[in-house]
């Protein structure tokens, strides 16, 4: 083809035809221009392709991640609220005065003091934003609500830091120095995991009236009271946290799923 242009172009300068070889050298030139922005424009489109179909694998992993979410999330909402019930349940019962009622007292206090960290489910979004590859995300309602996201896990750790401190000065201290609650558990026979838990027929007969009178000093105790106060103000708002979060989830995975569908169309 080029051969063959050389040809034509020869041959009219042979001729001493200027005027057309000149229309003809323009003509040339914007034929060249025209395939260089052809090429250009292939190229863009196959980089636009290359890009979004990434993009779709992310949003893919996204959504699979969020789905994990919802089930972790509804996990912890449970168990924070699990607390809130047995400190409200601390702090209106009445003063434990058996063995069962010391038993039924320390089991919820234990459940109170059951520890447990949220870690989030979201690992893709972790490496977008480490990777610097966040700008891959071009649905900018995605891209906020992801944000969005992380906020809200920031403000579930601060809150559970700020808990974590006053578990320990208000509930933990108080009960490891002034009780026995922890003879509910067999130190004699140690395994993998908690010690097993024991019954009240595991129990000596001899310790009853100690546990008892121990249950009735915290149940006295004002620190105590309003540490389990605090619990309940805490666990609740984290729990409602999460309760609010669910709807989030499911919003943000369902505007993914429209952003994939339309690579299908």
């Amino acid at each position: 083809m080029i051969k063959f242009f050389r040809q034509i172009r020869q041959s009219m300068i042979n001729q001493n035809r200027t005027k057309k070889y000149l229309l003809y050298a323009i003509g040339e030139i914007i034929l060249v221009v025209i395939g260089i922005l052809i090429a250009l424009q292939i190229n863009n489109w196959n980089e636009n392709r290359k890009a979004r179909a990434i993009e779709i694998n992310y949003l893919k992993n996204i959504k699979n991640d969020l789905n994990q979410e919802v089930l972790n999330n509804k996990h912890f909402e449970d168990f924070r609220f699990s607390k809130v019930k047995a400190a409200s349940y601390l702090l209106n019962t009445k003063e434990p005065q058996s063995i069962e009622d010391a038993k039924a007292y320390v089991d919820n206090y234990e459940t109170v003091f059951r520890w447990n960290t949220f870690v989030p489910n979201n690992n893709t979004f972790k490496e977008l934003l480490s990777s610097g590859k966040l700008s891959l995300i071009t649905n900018d309602s995605i891209k906020n609500q992801l944000l969005e996201l992380d906020k809200f896990y920031a403000d579930i750790s601060i809150n559970e830091d700020h808990m974590r401190r006053e578990f320990q000065d208000y509930l933990y201290d108080i009960q490891i120095y002034n009780t026995s609650g922890l003879d509910f558990f067999d130190n004699a026979d140690p395994n993998y995991g908690a010690p097993k838990r024991l019954s009240l027929s595991d129990i000596p007969d001899s310790r009853y009236q100690k546990i008892i009178e121990d249950s009735q000093w915290l149940f006295n105790d004002q620190t105590f009271g309003n540490g389990l106060k605090l619990a309940i103000l805490n666990n609740g708002l984290i729990a409602k946290t999460h309760k609010d979060l669910d709807e989030d989830f499911k919003a943000l995975i369902s505007l993914i799923e429209e952003e994939i569908l339309i690579d299908k169309y």
